[in-house]
């Protein structure tokens, strides 16, 4: 697969626009909870909440902003991240609006040694959000071993589901000009795995119930 200087630039933008509009909402909470707080500066209970709500919206974008680290930037491929920071990181991201939660053992063995291979981290938490993006009613998240070398990531919820065209954006192939915000996700997980030598796919779907496989592809 190549890219010419369009392709690269589309890429980007749309990466940025996703980082941008997940980012929009808690930052423009924070401010609103500022200009409230100076409109109220004579009433201690309406302190009180802008301050909740400054705090709610801070750790909100901290933690999205975490996770575009790891999953996106220099930082995920750090030999030094493990898999249990990973499942803190991604456990900050679902607590903001407590609809989803995960259950897995990040000390446990999960079908690939992130020791030995690099980049593992980084595509787990990618592929967390994957799996979060099935479950639009909430549901839960676990992690565990597949076949040979192998990461399972299973989410199971009400009405878990995959939106259209992403098993084909995250297989590359999707045209970057068919992309949107909305698959860039799923295209750059993909283009990052295999650049890791991984390859992300779906295992199985059914009602309720969608698994995301990890596995590491032959030298």
């Amino acid at each position: 697969m190549t890219f010419d200087t369009k392709d690269i630039t589309t890429l980007l933008e749309l990466l940025s626009s996703r980082i941008c509009h997940d980012l929009v909402s808690p930052v423009g909470a924070i401010n609103n909870g500022i200009e409230f707080m100076e409109d109220s500066a004579d009433d201690p209970d309406a302190i009180k909440q802008a301050s909740e709500l400054i705090a709610h919206s801070a750790g909100s974008a901290a933690s999205r902003l975490q996770v575009f680290r790891l999953a996106y930037g220099a930082g995920g491929r750090d030999g030094n991240i493990k898999p249990e920071d990973i499942q803190k990181a991604f456990g900050s991201l679902i607590r903001t609006d407590g609809k989803i939660r995960q259950s897995w053992d990040p000390f446990g063995p999960l079908g690939i040694d992130s020791k030995s291979h690099k980049g593992y981290c980084k595509i787990l938490i990618g592929t967390l959000v994957l799996a979060q993006e099935c479950l639009p009613k909430g549901g839960m998240i676990f992690v565990d071993p597949g076949q040979g070398e192998e990461t399972l990531v299973k989410a199971e919820g009400p009405d878990a589901t995959i939106r259209e065209n992403v098993e084909a954006a995250l297989a590359g192939d999707l045209a970057i000009e068919a992309l949107d915000p909305r698959l860039v996700h799923p295209y750059a997980c993909g283009l990052i795995a295999r650049t890791y030598g991984f390859q992300i796919s779906l295992a199985k779907q059914s009602e309720g119930n969608i698994i995301w496989s990890i596995k590491k592809k032959p030298d």
